[in-house]
Parts: C-alpha cells; structure tokens; sequence
C-alpha cells in the first residue's frame, strides 16, 4: 500500500493519535484524582511530611515534550518525500506520551507522611495496613512493591520503599510505647 494514499494516512493518524491520546487521558485522569484526593487529604491532616524522589523527572519529561512539540512544527524542514504527515503525526504523539509521564512522575514521586499513615497516589494508607516490602534492585529498576494487608500494591521508587519501611517501624514503636 503507498504510503501517501488518503486512505492510509487517515487510518495510521486515528490509530496512533487515538491510542495515545488515550494513554495521555489515563494519565490526566490519575493526576485530576491526585488533585481532586490530596485535596481532602490536606484538610484532614494539618501536619504532613512531604518526600519527592527525583523530582526533577517532571521537567525532564516535560522538556522532552516541548522538544517533541517543536519538532512537530518544524515537520516542513524535516521531511522529504512528501513524509511531512508523518513527521507531525510522530512527533505529536511523542510530544502526548511526554506529557502524560510528566503527570505520572509527579503523582508518583511524592508521598506524604502523617503519624498513622501516608498518602500515595490518590489514596491515603494506614502504617498498620504494610504487610510486606518487596525491593528490586534490577540493573533498571530500583523500586519497591509495598504490599498490604488487603492485598493491594503499590510500586514506589527505592528511597520512598525505604523511608515507608522506617516510618513503619517507628509507628509500631510509638504504639508499644504507648501501651507499656
């Protein structure tokens, strides 16, 4: 099939777009509930701990998207052949895919600590709910799988795994305390 029949660029552009316009959504409805929950969770709890790990991640992949966005725009000096559909339609979702990392290297590089427990995510935890801390120290990956008493998992990085496991351990020292 010739890659500049009509027919073919309007199927590849609502495949990609579509796809990725659908991965950007789920990001953007994971960090409109963030919001939405952490919210709540500032007016419930008036003394909090605040922990980024890599924070610096949102600029990076926000960065990427501006480059990526750029490009798109530049598409006409890029392209020869007549390939200039393609070059927009790559860049653009490249730029959308940047963008919704961005929202998820926020919502998950944080936690907030209280006394009894943290927020992750969207969802506030209790110490007594951890169960069980799983550490990969992949040659990629350096994270922790915090699993609960309820059979829930969450995925933090390292540093968070750590400083949740110390927390945890303190919670239950602060409560042993409290009951001698």
């Amino acid at each position: 099939m010739d890659s500049n029949n009509i027919f073919f660029k309007v199927i590849v552009g609502v495949v990609l777009v579509g796809y990725m316009a659908f991965i950007f959504y789920q990001s953007l409805k994971g960090g409109i509930a963030y919001k939405k929950e952490f919210e709540n969770f500032k007016n419930s709890h008036k003394h909090y701990e605040t922990m980024v790990d890599g924070g610096y991640w949102v600029w990076v992949m926000v960065a990427m998207a501006v480059v990526a966005f750029v490009l798109m725009f530049m598409a006409p000096k890029l392209a020869s052949n007549g390939q200039t559909y393609y070059y927009y339609l790559a860049y653009g979702c490249i730029g959308l895919v940047f963008l919704g990392l961005s929202i998820d290297s926020y919502t998950h590089r944080r936690i907030y600590f209280t006394e009894d427990g943290f927020f992750f995510e969207d969802t506030y935890y209790r110490y007594r709910m951890l169960a069980n801390f799983e550490f990969k120290n992949g040659v990629i990956t350096h994270n922790c799988t915090v699993l609960m008493s309820n059979r829930d998992k969450i995925v933090v990085t390292k540093k968070i795994g750590e400083k949740l496991q110390e927390k945890q351990k303190a919670f239950k020292k602060a409560k042993k305390e409290r009951h001698k």
